[in-house]
């Protein structure tokens, strides 16, 4: 044998050895998978841990443990577990609303840190009764998971707020952006009720925003597919379309912007009588109201949610970037201006060039 085969000889048993397999594989029936966990002051230790672990029967295993730092309480969960703990699955963190008035800094953080636990995972804020909600289970449904009530291909509404891992986490370390997180509870007949959403500054919670109020939020950050909007009584429409032109400027008293927002929208129910015209002057009416009193409501948190330093920030030096949120932004004036078209005048046709049925019937 030549000295050149005997190297490729060698070479190839080489390759062999290290295509011996997957060395480290673990069964999946020895792991516990949990897709929420539910981050809360402990009784006795600073927090308290709550892992959700789906089982194939629909139902839910629950792993509680507090400890001093999220990571211990998570070893504890393993030390005492038959099974191992494998975060990579995890969804959703759930915040209880008293840690997050604390601040939420050292959660995300651990969050980002974690190898096993996904950047895209969601973040939400528990309202009240942090134990309750979760521990709560619904009949067993496996078609259903606690992820959908966040996701825009199922429950999700733009009266809901969304938010994920690494979001929080850029929010959290910028100069220019606030966060604004979901709040929820337990709910009666549904796994969750939204409440609303909370409003973020340095890292702790400062104030809500109700569900209506959300629907600016979500509009400034282009999530607004399958928003409802109730003009009045019996009288809803559903927005379409949505377009947003923000008009910068500076002066010796500081920043102010007037946003214009153009509403594409059709019409769901409508109240007997009422004419297209009628709809668009009352929707633009009421929210213009309300959108300008949701406005004043952020700013007097101080709070930028809304991502207003994004918009002047190419316009600002190093320095009043830094300054954004303590110096320039409760200067800020903020006007906004809504514009409204109905799309389907179909359903405003007179009602006198409809033959009755009555009439009909004689002429036959």
């Amino acid at each position: 044998m030549s000295i050149r085969m005997m190297k490729l000889l060698i070479a190839s048993l080489c390759m062999i050895l290290l295509l011996s397999g997957c060395w480290d594989t673990k069964d999946i029936n020895k792991q516990y998978l949990p897709s929420v966990m539910g981050i809360g002051k402990g009784r006795l230790e600073k927090y308290r841990i709550i892992l959700q672990v789906p089982k194939a029967s629909g139902k839910t295993q629950f792993l509680d443990k507090e400890a001093q730092s999220i990571s211990k309480a998570i070893d504890l969960i393993r030390t005492d577990s038959e099974k191992s703990i494998d975060l990579v699955h995890l969804r959703i963190l759930l915040i209880d609303k008293e840690l997050a008035s604390q601040g939420i800094d050292n959660i995300v953080n651990f969050a980002v840190r974690a190898n096993d636990i996904s950047i895209k995972g969601m973040v939400a804020v528990v309202d009240e009764e942090f134990e309750k909600t979760l521990y709560h289970e619904i009949s067993p449904t496996p078609e259903v998971s606690t992820y959908d009530f966040f996701s825009e291909e199922a429950g999700w509404t733009p009266n809901q707020s969304i938010i994920r891992i690494w979001e929080a986490y850029r929010s959290q370390n910028s100069y220019s952006e606030d966060m604004a997180i979901p709040m929820l509870k337990y709910g009666k007949h549904t796994l969750f009720t939204f409440k609303g959403t909370a409003i973020i500054r340095e890292n702790r919670m400062v104030g809500t925003l109700s569900q209506d109020e959300t629907l600016l939020y979500n509009l400034f950050k282009g999530r607004y597919t399958g928003g409802t909007i109730e003009v009045s009584q019996n009288t809803s429409v559903l927005i379409q379309n949505a377009k947003i032109k923000h008009h910068r400027h500076w002066s010796d008293k500081g920043p102010s912007l007037v946003t214009d927002v153009t509403l594409n929208v059709v019409i769901m129910e409508i109240q007997k009588g009422k004419t297209k015209d009628q709809v668009e002057k009352e929707m633009r009416e009421q929210l213009n109201r309300k959108f300008n009193k949701t406005v004043k409501k952020i700013h007097d948190y101080k709070s930028d949610v809304l991502g207003i330093g994004l918009i002047f920030r190419p316009y600002l030096a190093d320095e009043q970037i830094k300054e954004w949120k303590s110096k320039w932004f409760p200067l800020l004036e903020q006007n906004v201006n809504v514009r409204v078209n109905v799309m389907n005048e179909i359903y405003f046709k007179s009602m006198e060039k409809v033959p009755k049925q009555n009439s009909l019937l004689k002429s036959s």
